[in-house]
């Protein structure tokens, strides 16, 4: 199947926010790290399923993706038929669940425990 992606303009700002806060110490980094964000949005239409659904990371029910292949960055998505909508890119090492309001949705009790 061949895929479309749909960027939104959120999308653009994360990346603007991301290269301008690694700018501030490393200009030539900032750039590196646009070029790997928008390789790697470039890469989900390879093959989107490949990447992980939230839902089996952590107990809530989404049907978001992640990509982490630009670490610390990841990249959260859905896939709908043929398109690939990004909804954001983030700092995995944020309390990305919560910006994306999907904290409170969770069976905190069940997090990490294997025996359930």
């Amino acid at each position: 199947m061949k895929y479309v992606l749909d960027i939104p303009a959120i999308i653009y700002r994360d990346i603007s926010g991301i290269c301008d806060y690694i700018a501030k110490d490393k200009p030539s980094a900032a750039k590196n790290m646009a070029k790997k964000l928008f390789r790697t949005i470039g890469r989900l239409k390879d093959n989107p399923f490949v990447y992980p659904e939230l839902k089996n990371k952590f107990d809530i029910e989404t049907d978001l993706r992640a990509s982490f292949l630009s670490k610390p960055y990841i990249v959260l998505f859905k896939i709908d038929g043929n398109l690939i909508k990004i909804y954001r890119v983030l700092d995995g090492r944020s309390d990305y669940l919560a910006v994306l309001g999907l904290k409170e949705s969770m069976d905190i009790e069940n997090v990490g425990n294997d025996e359930n």
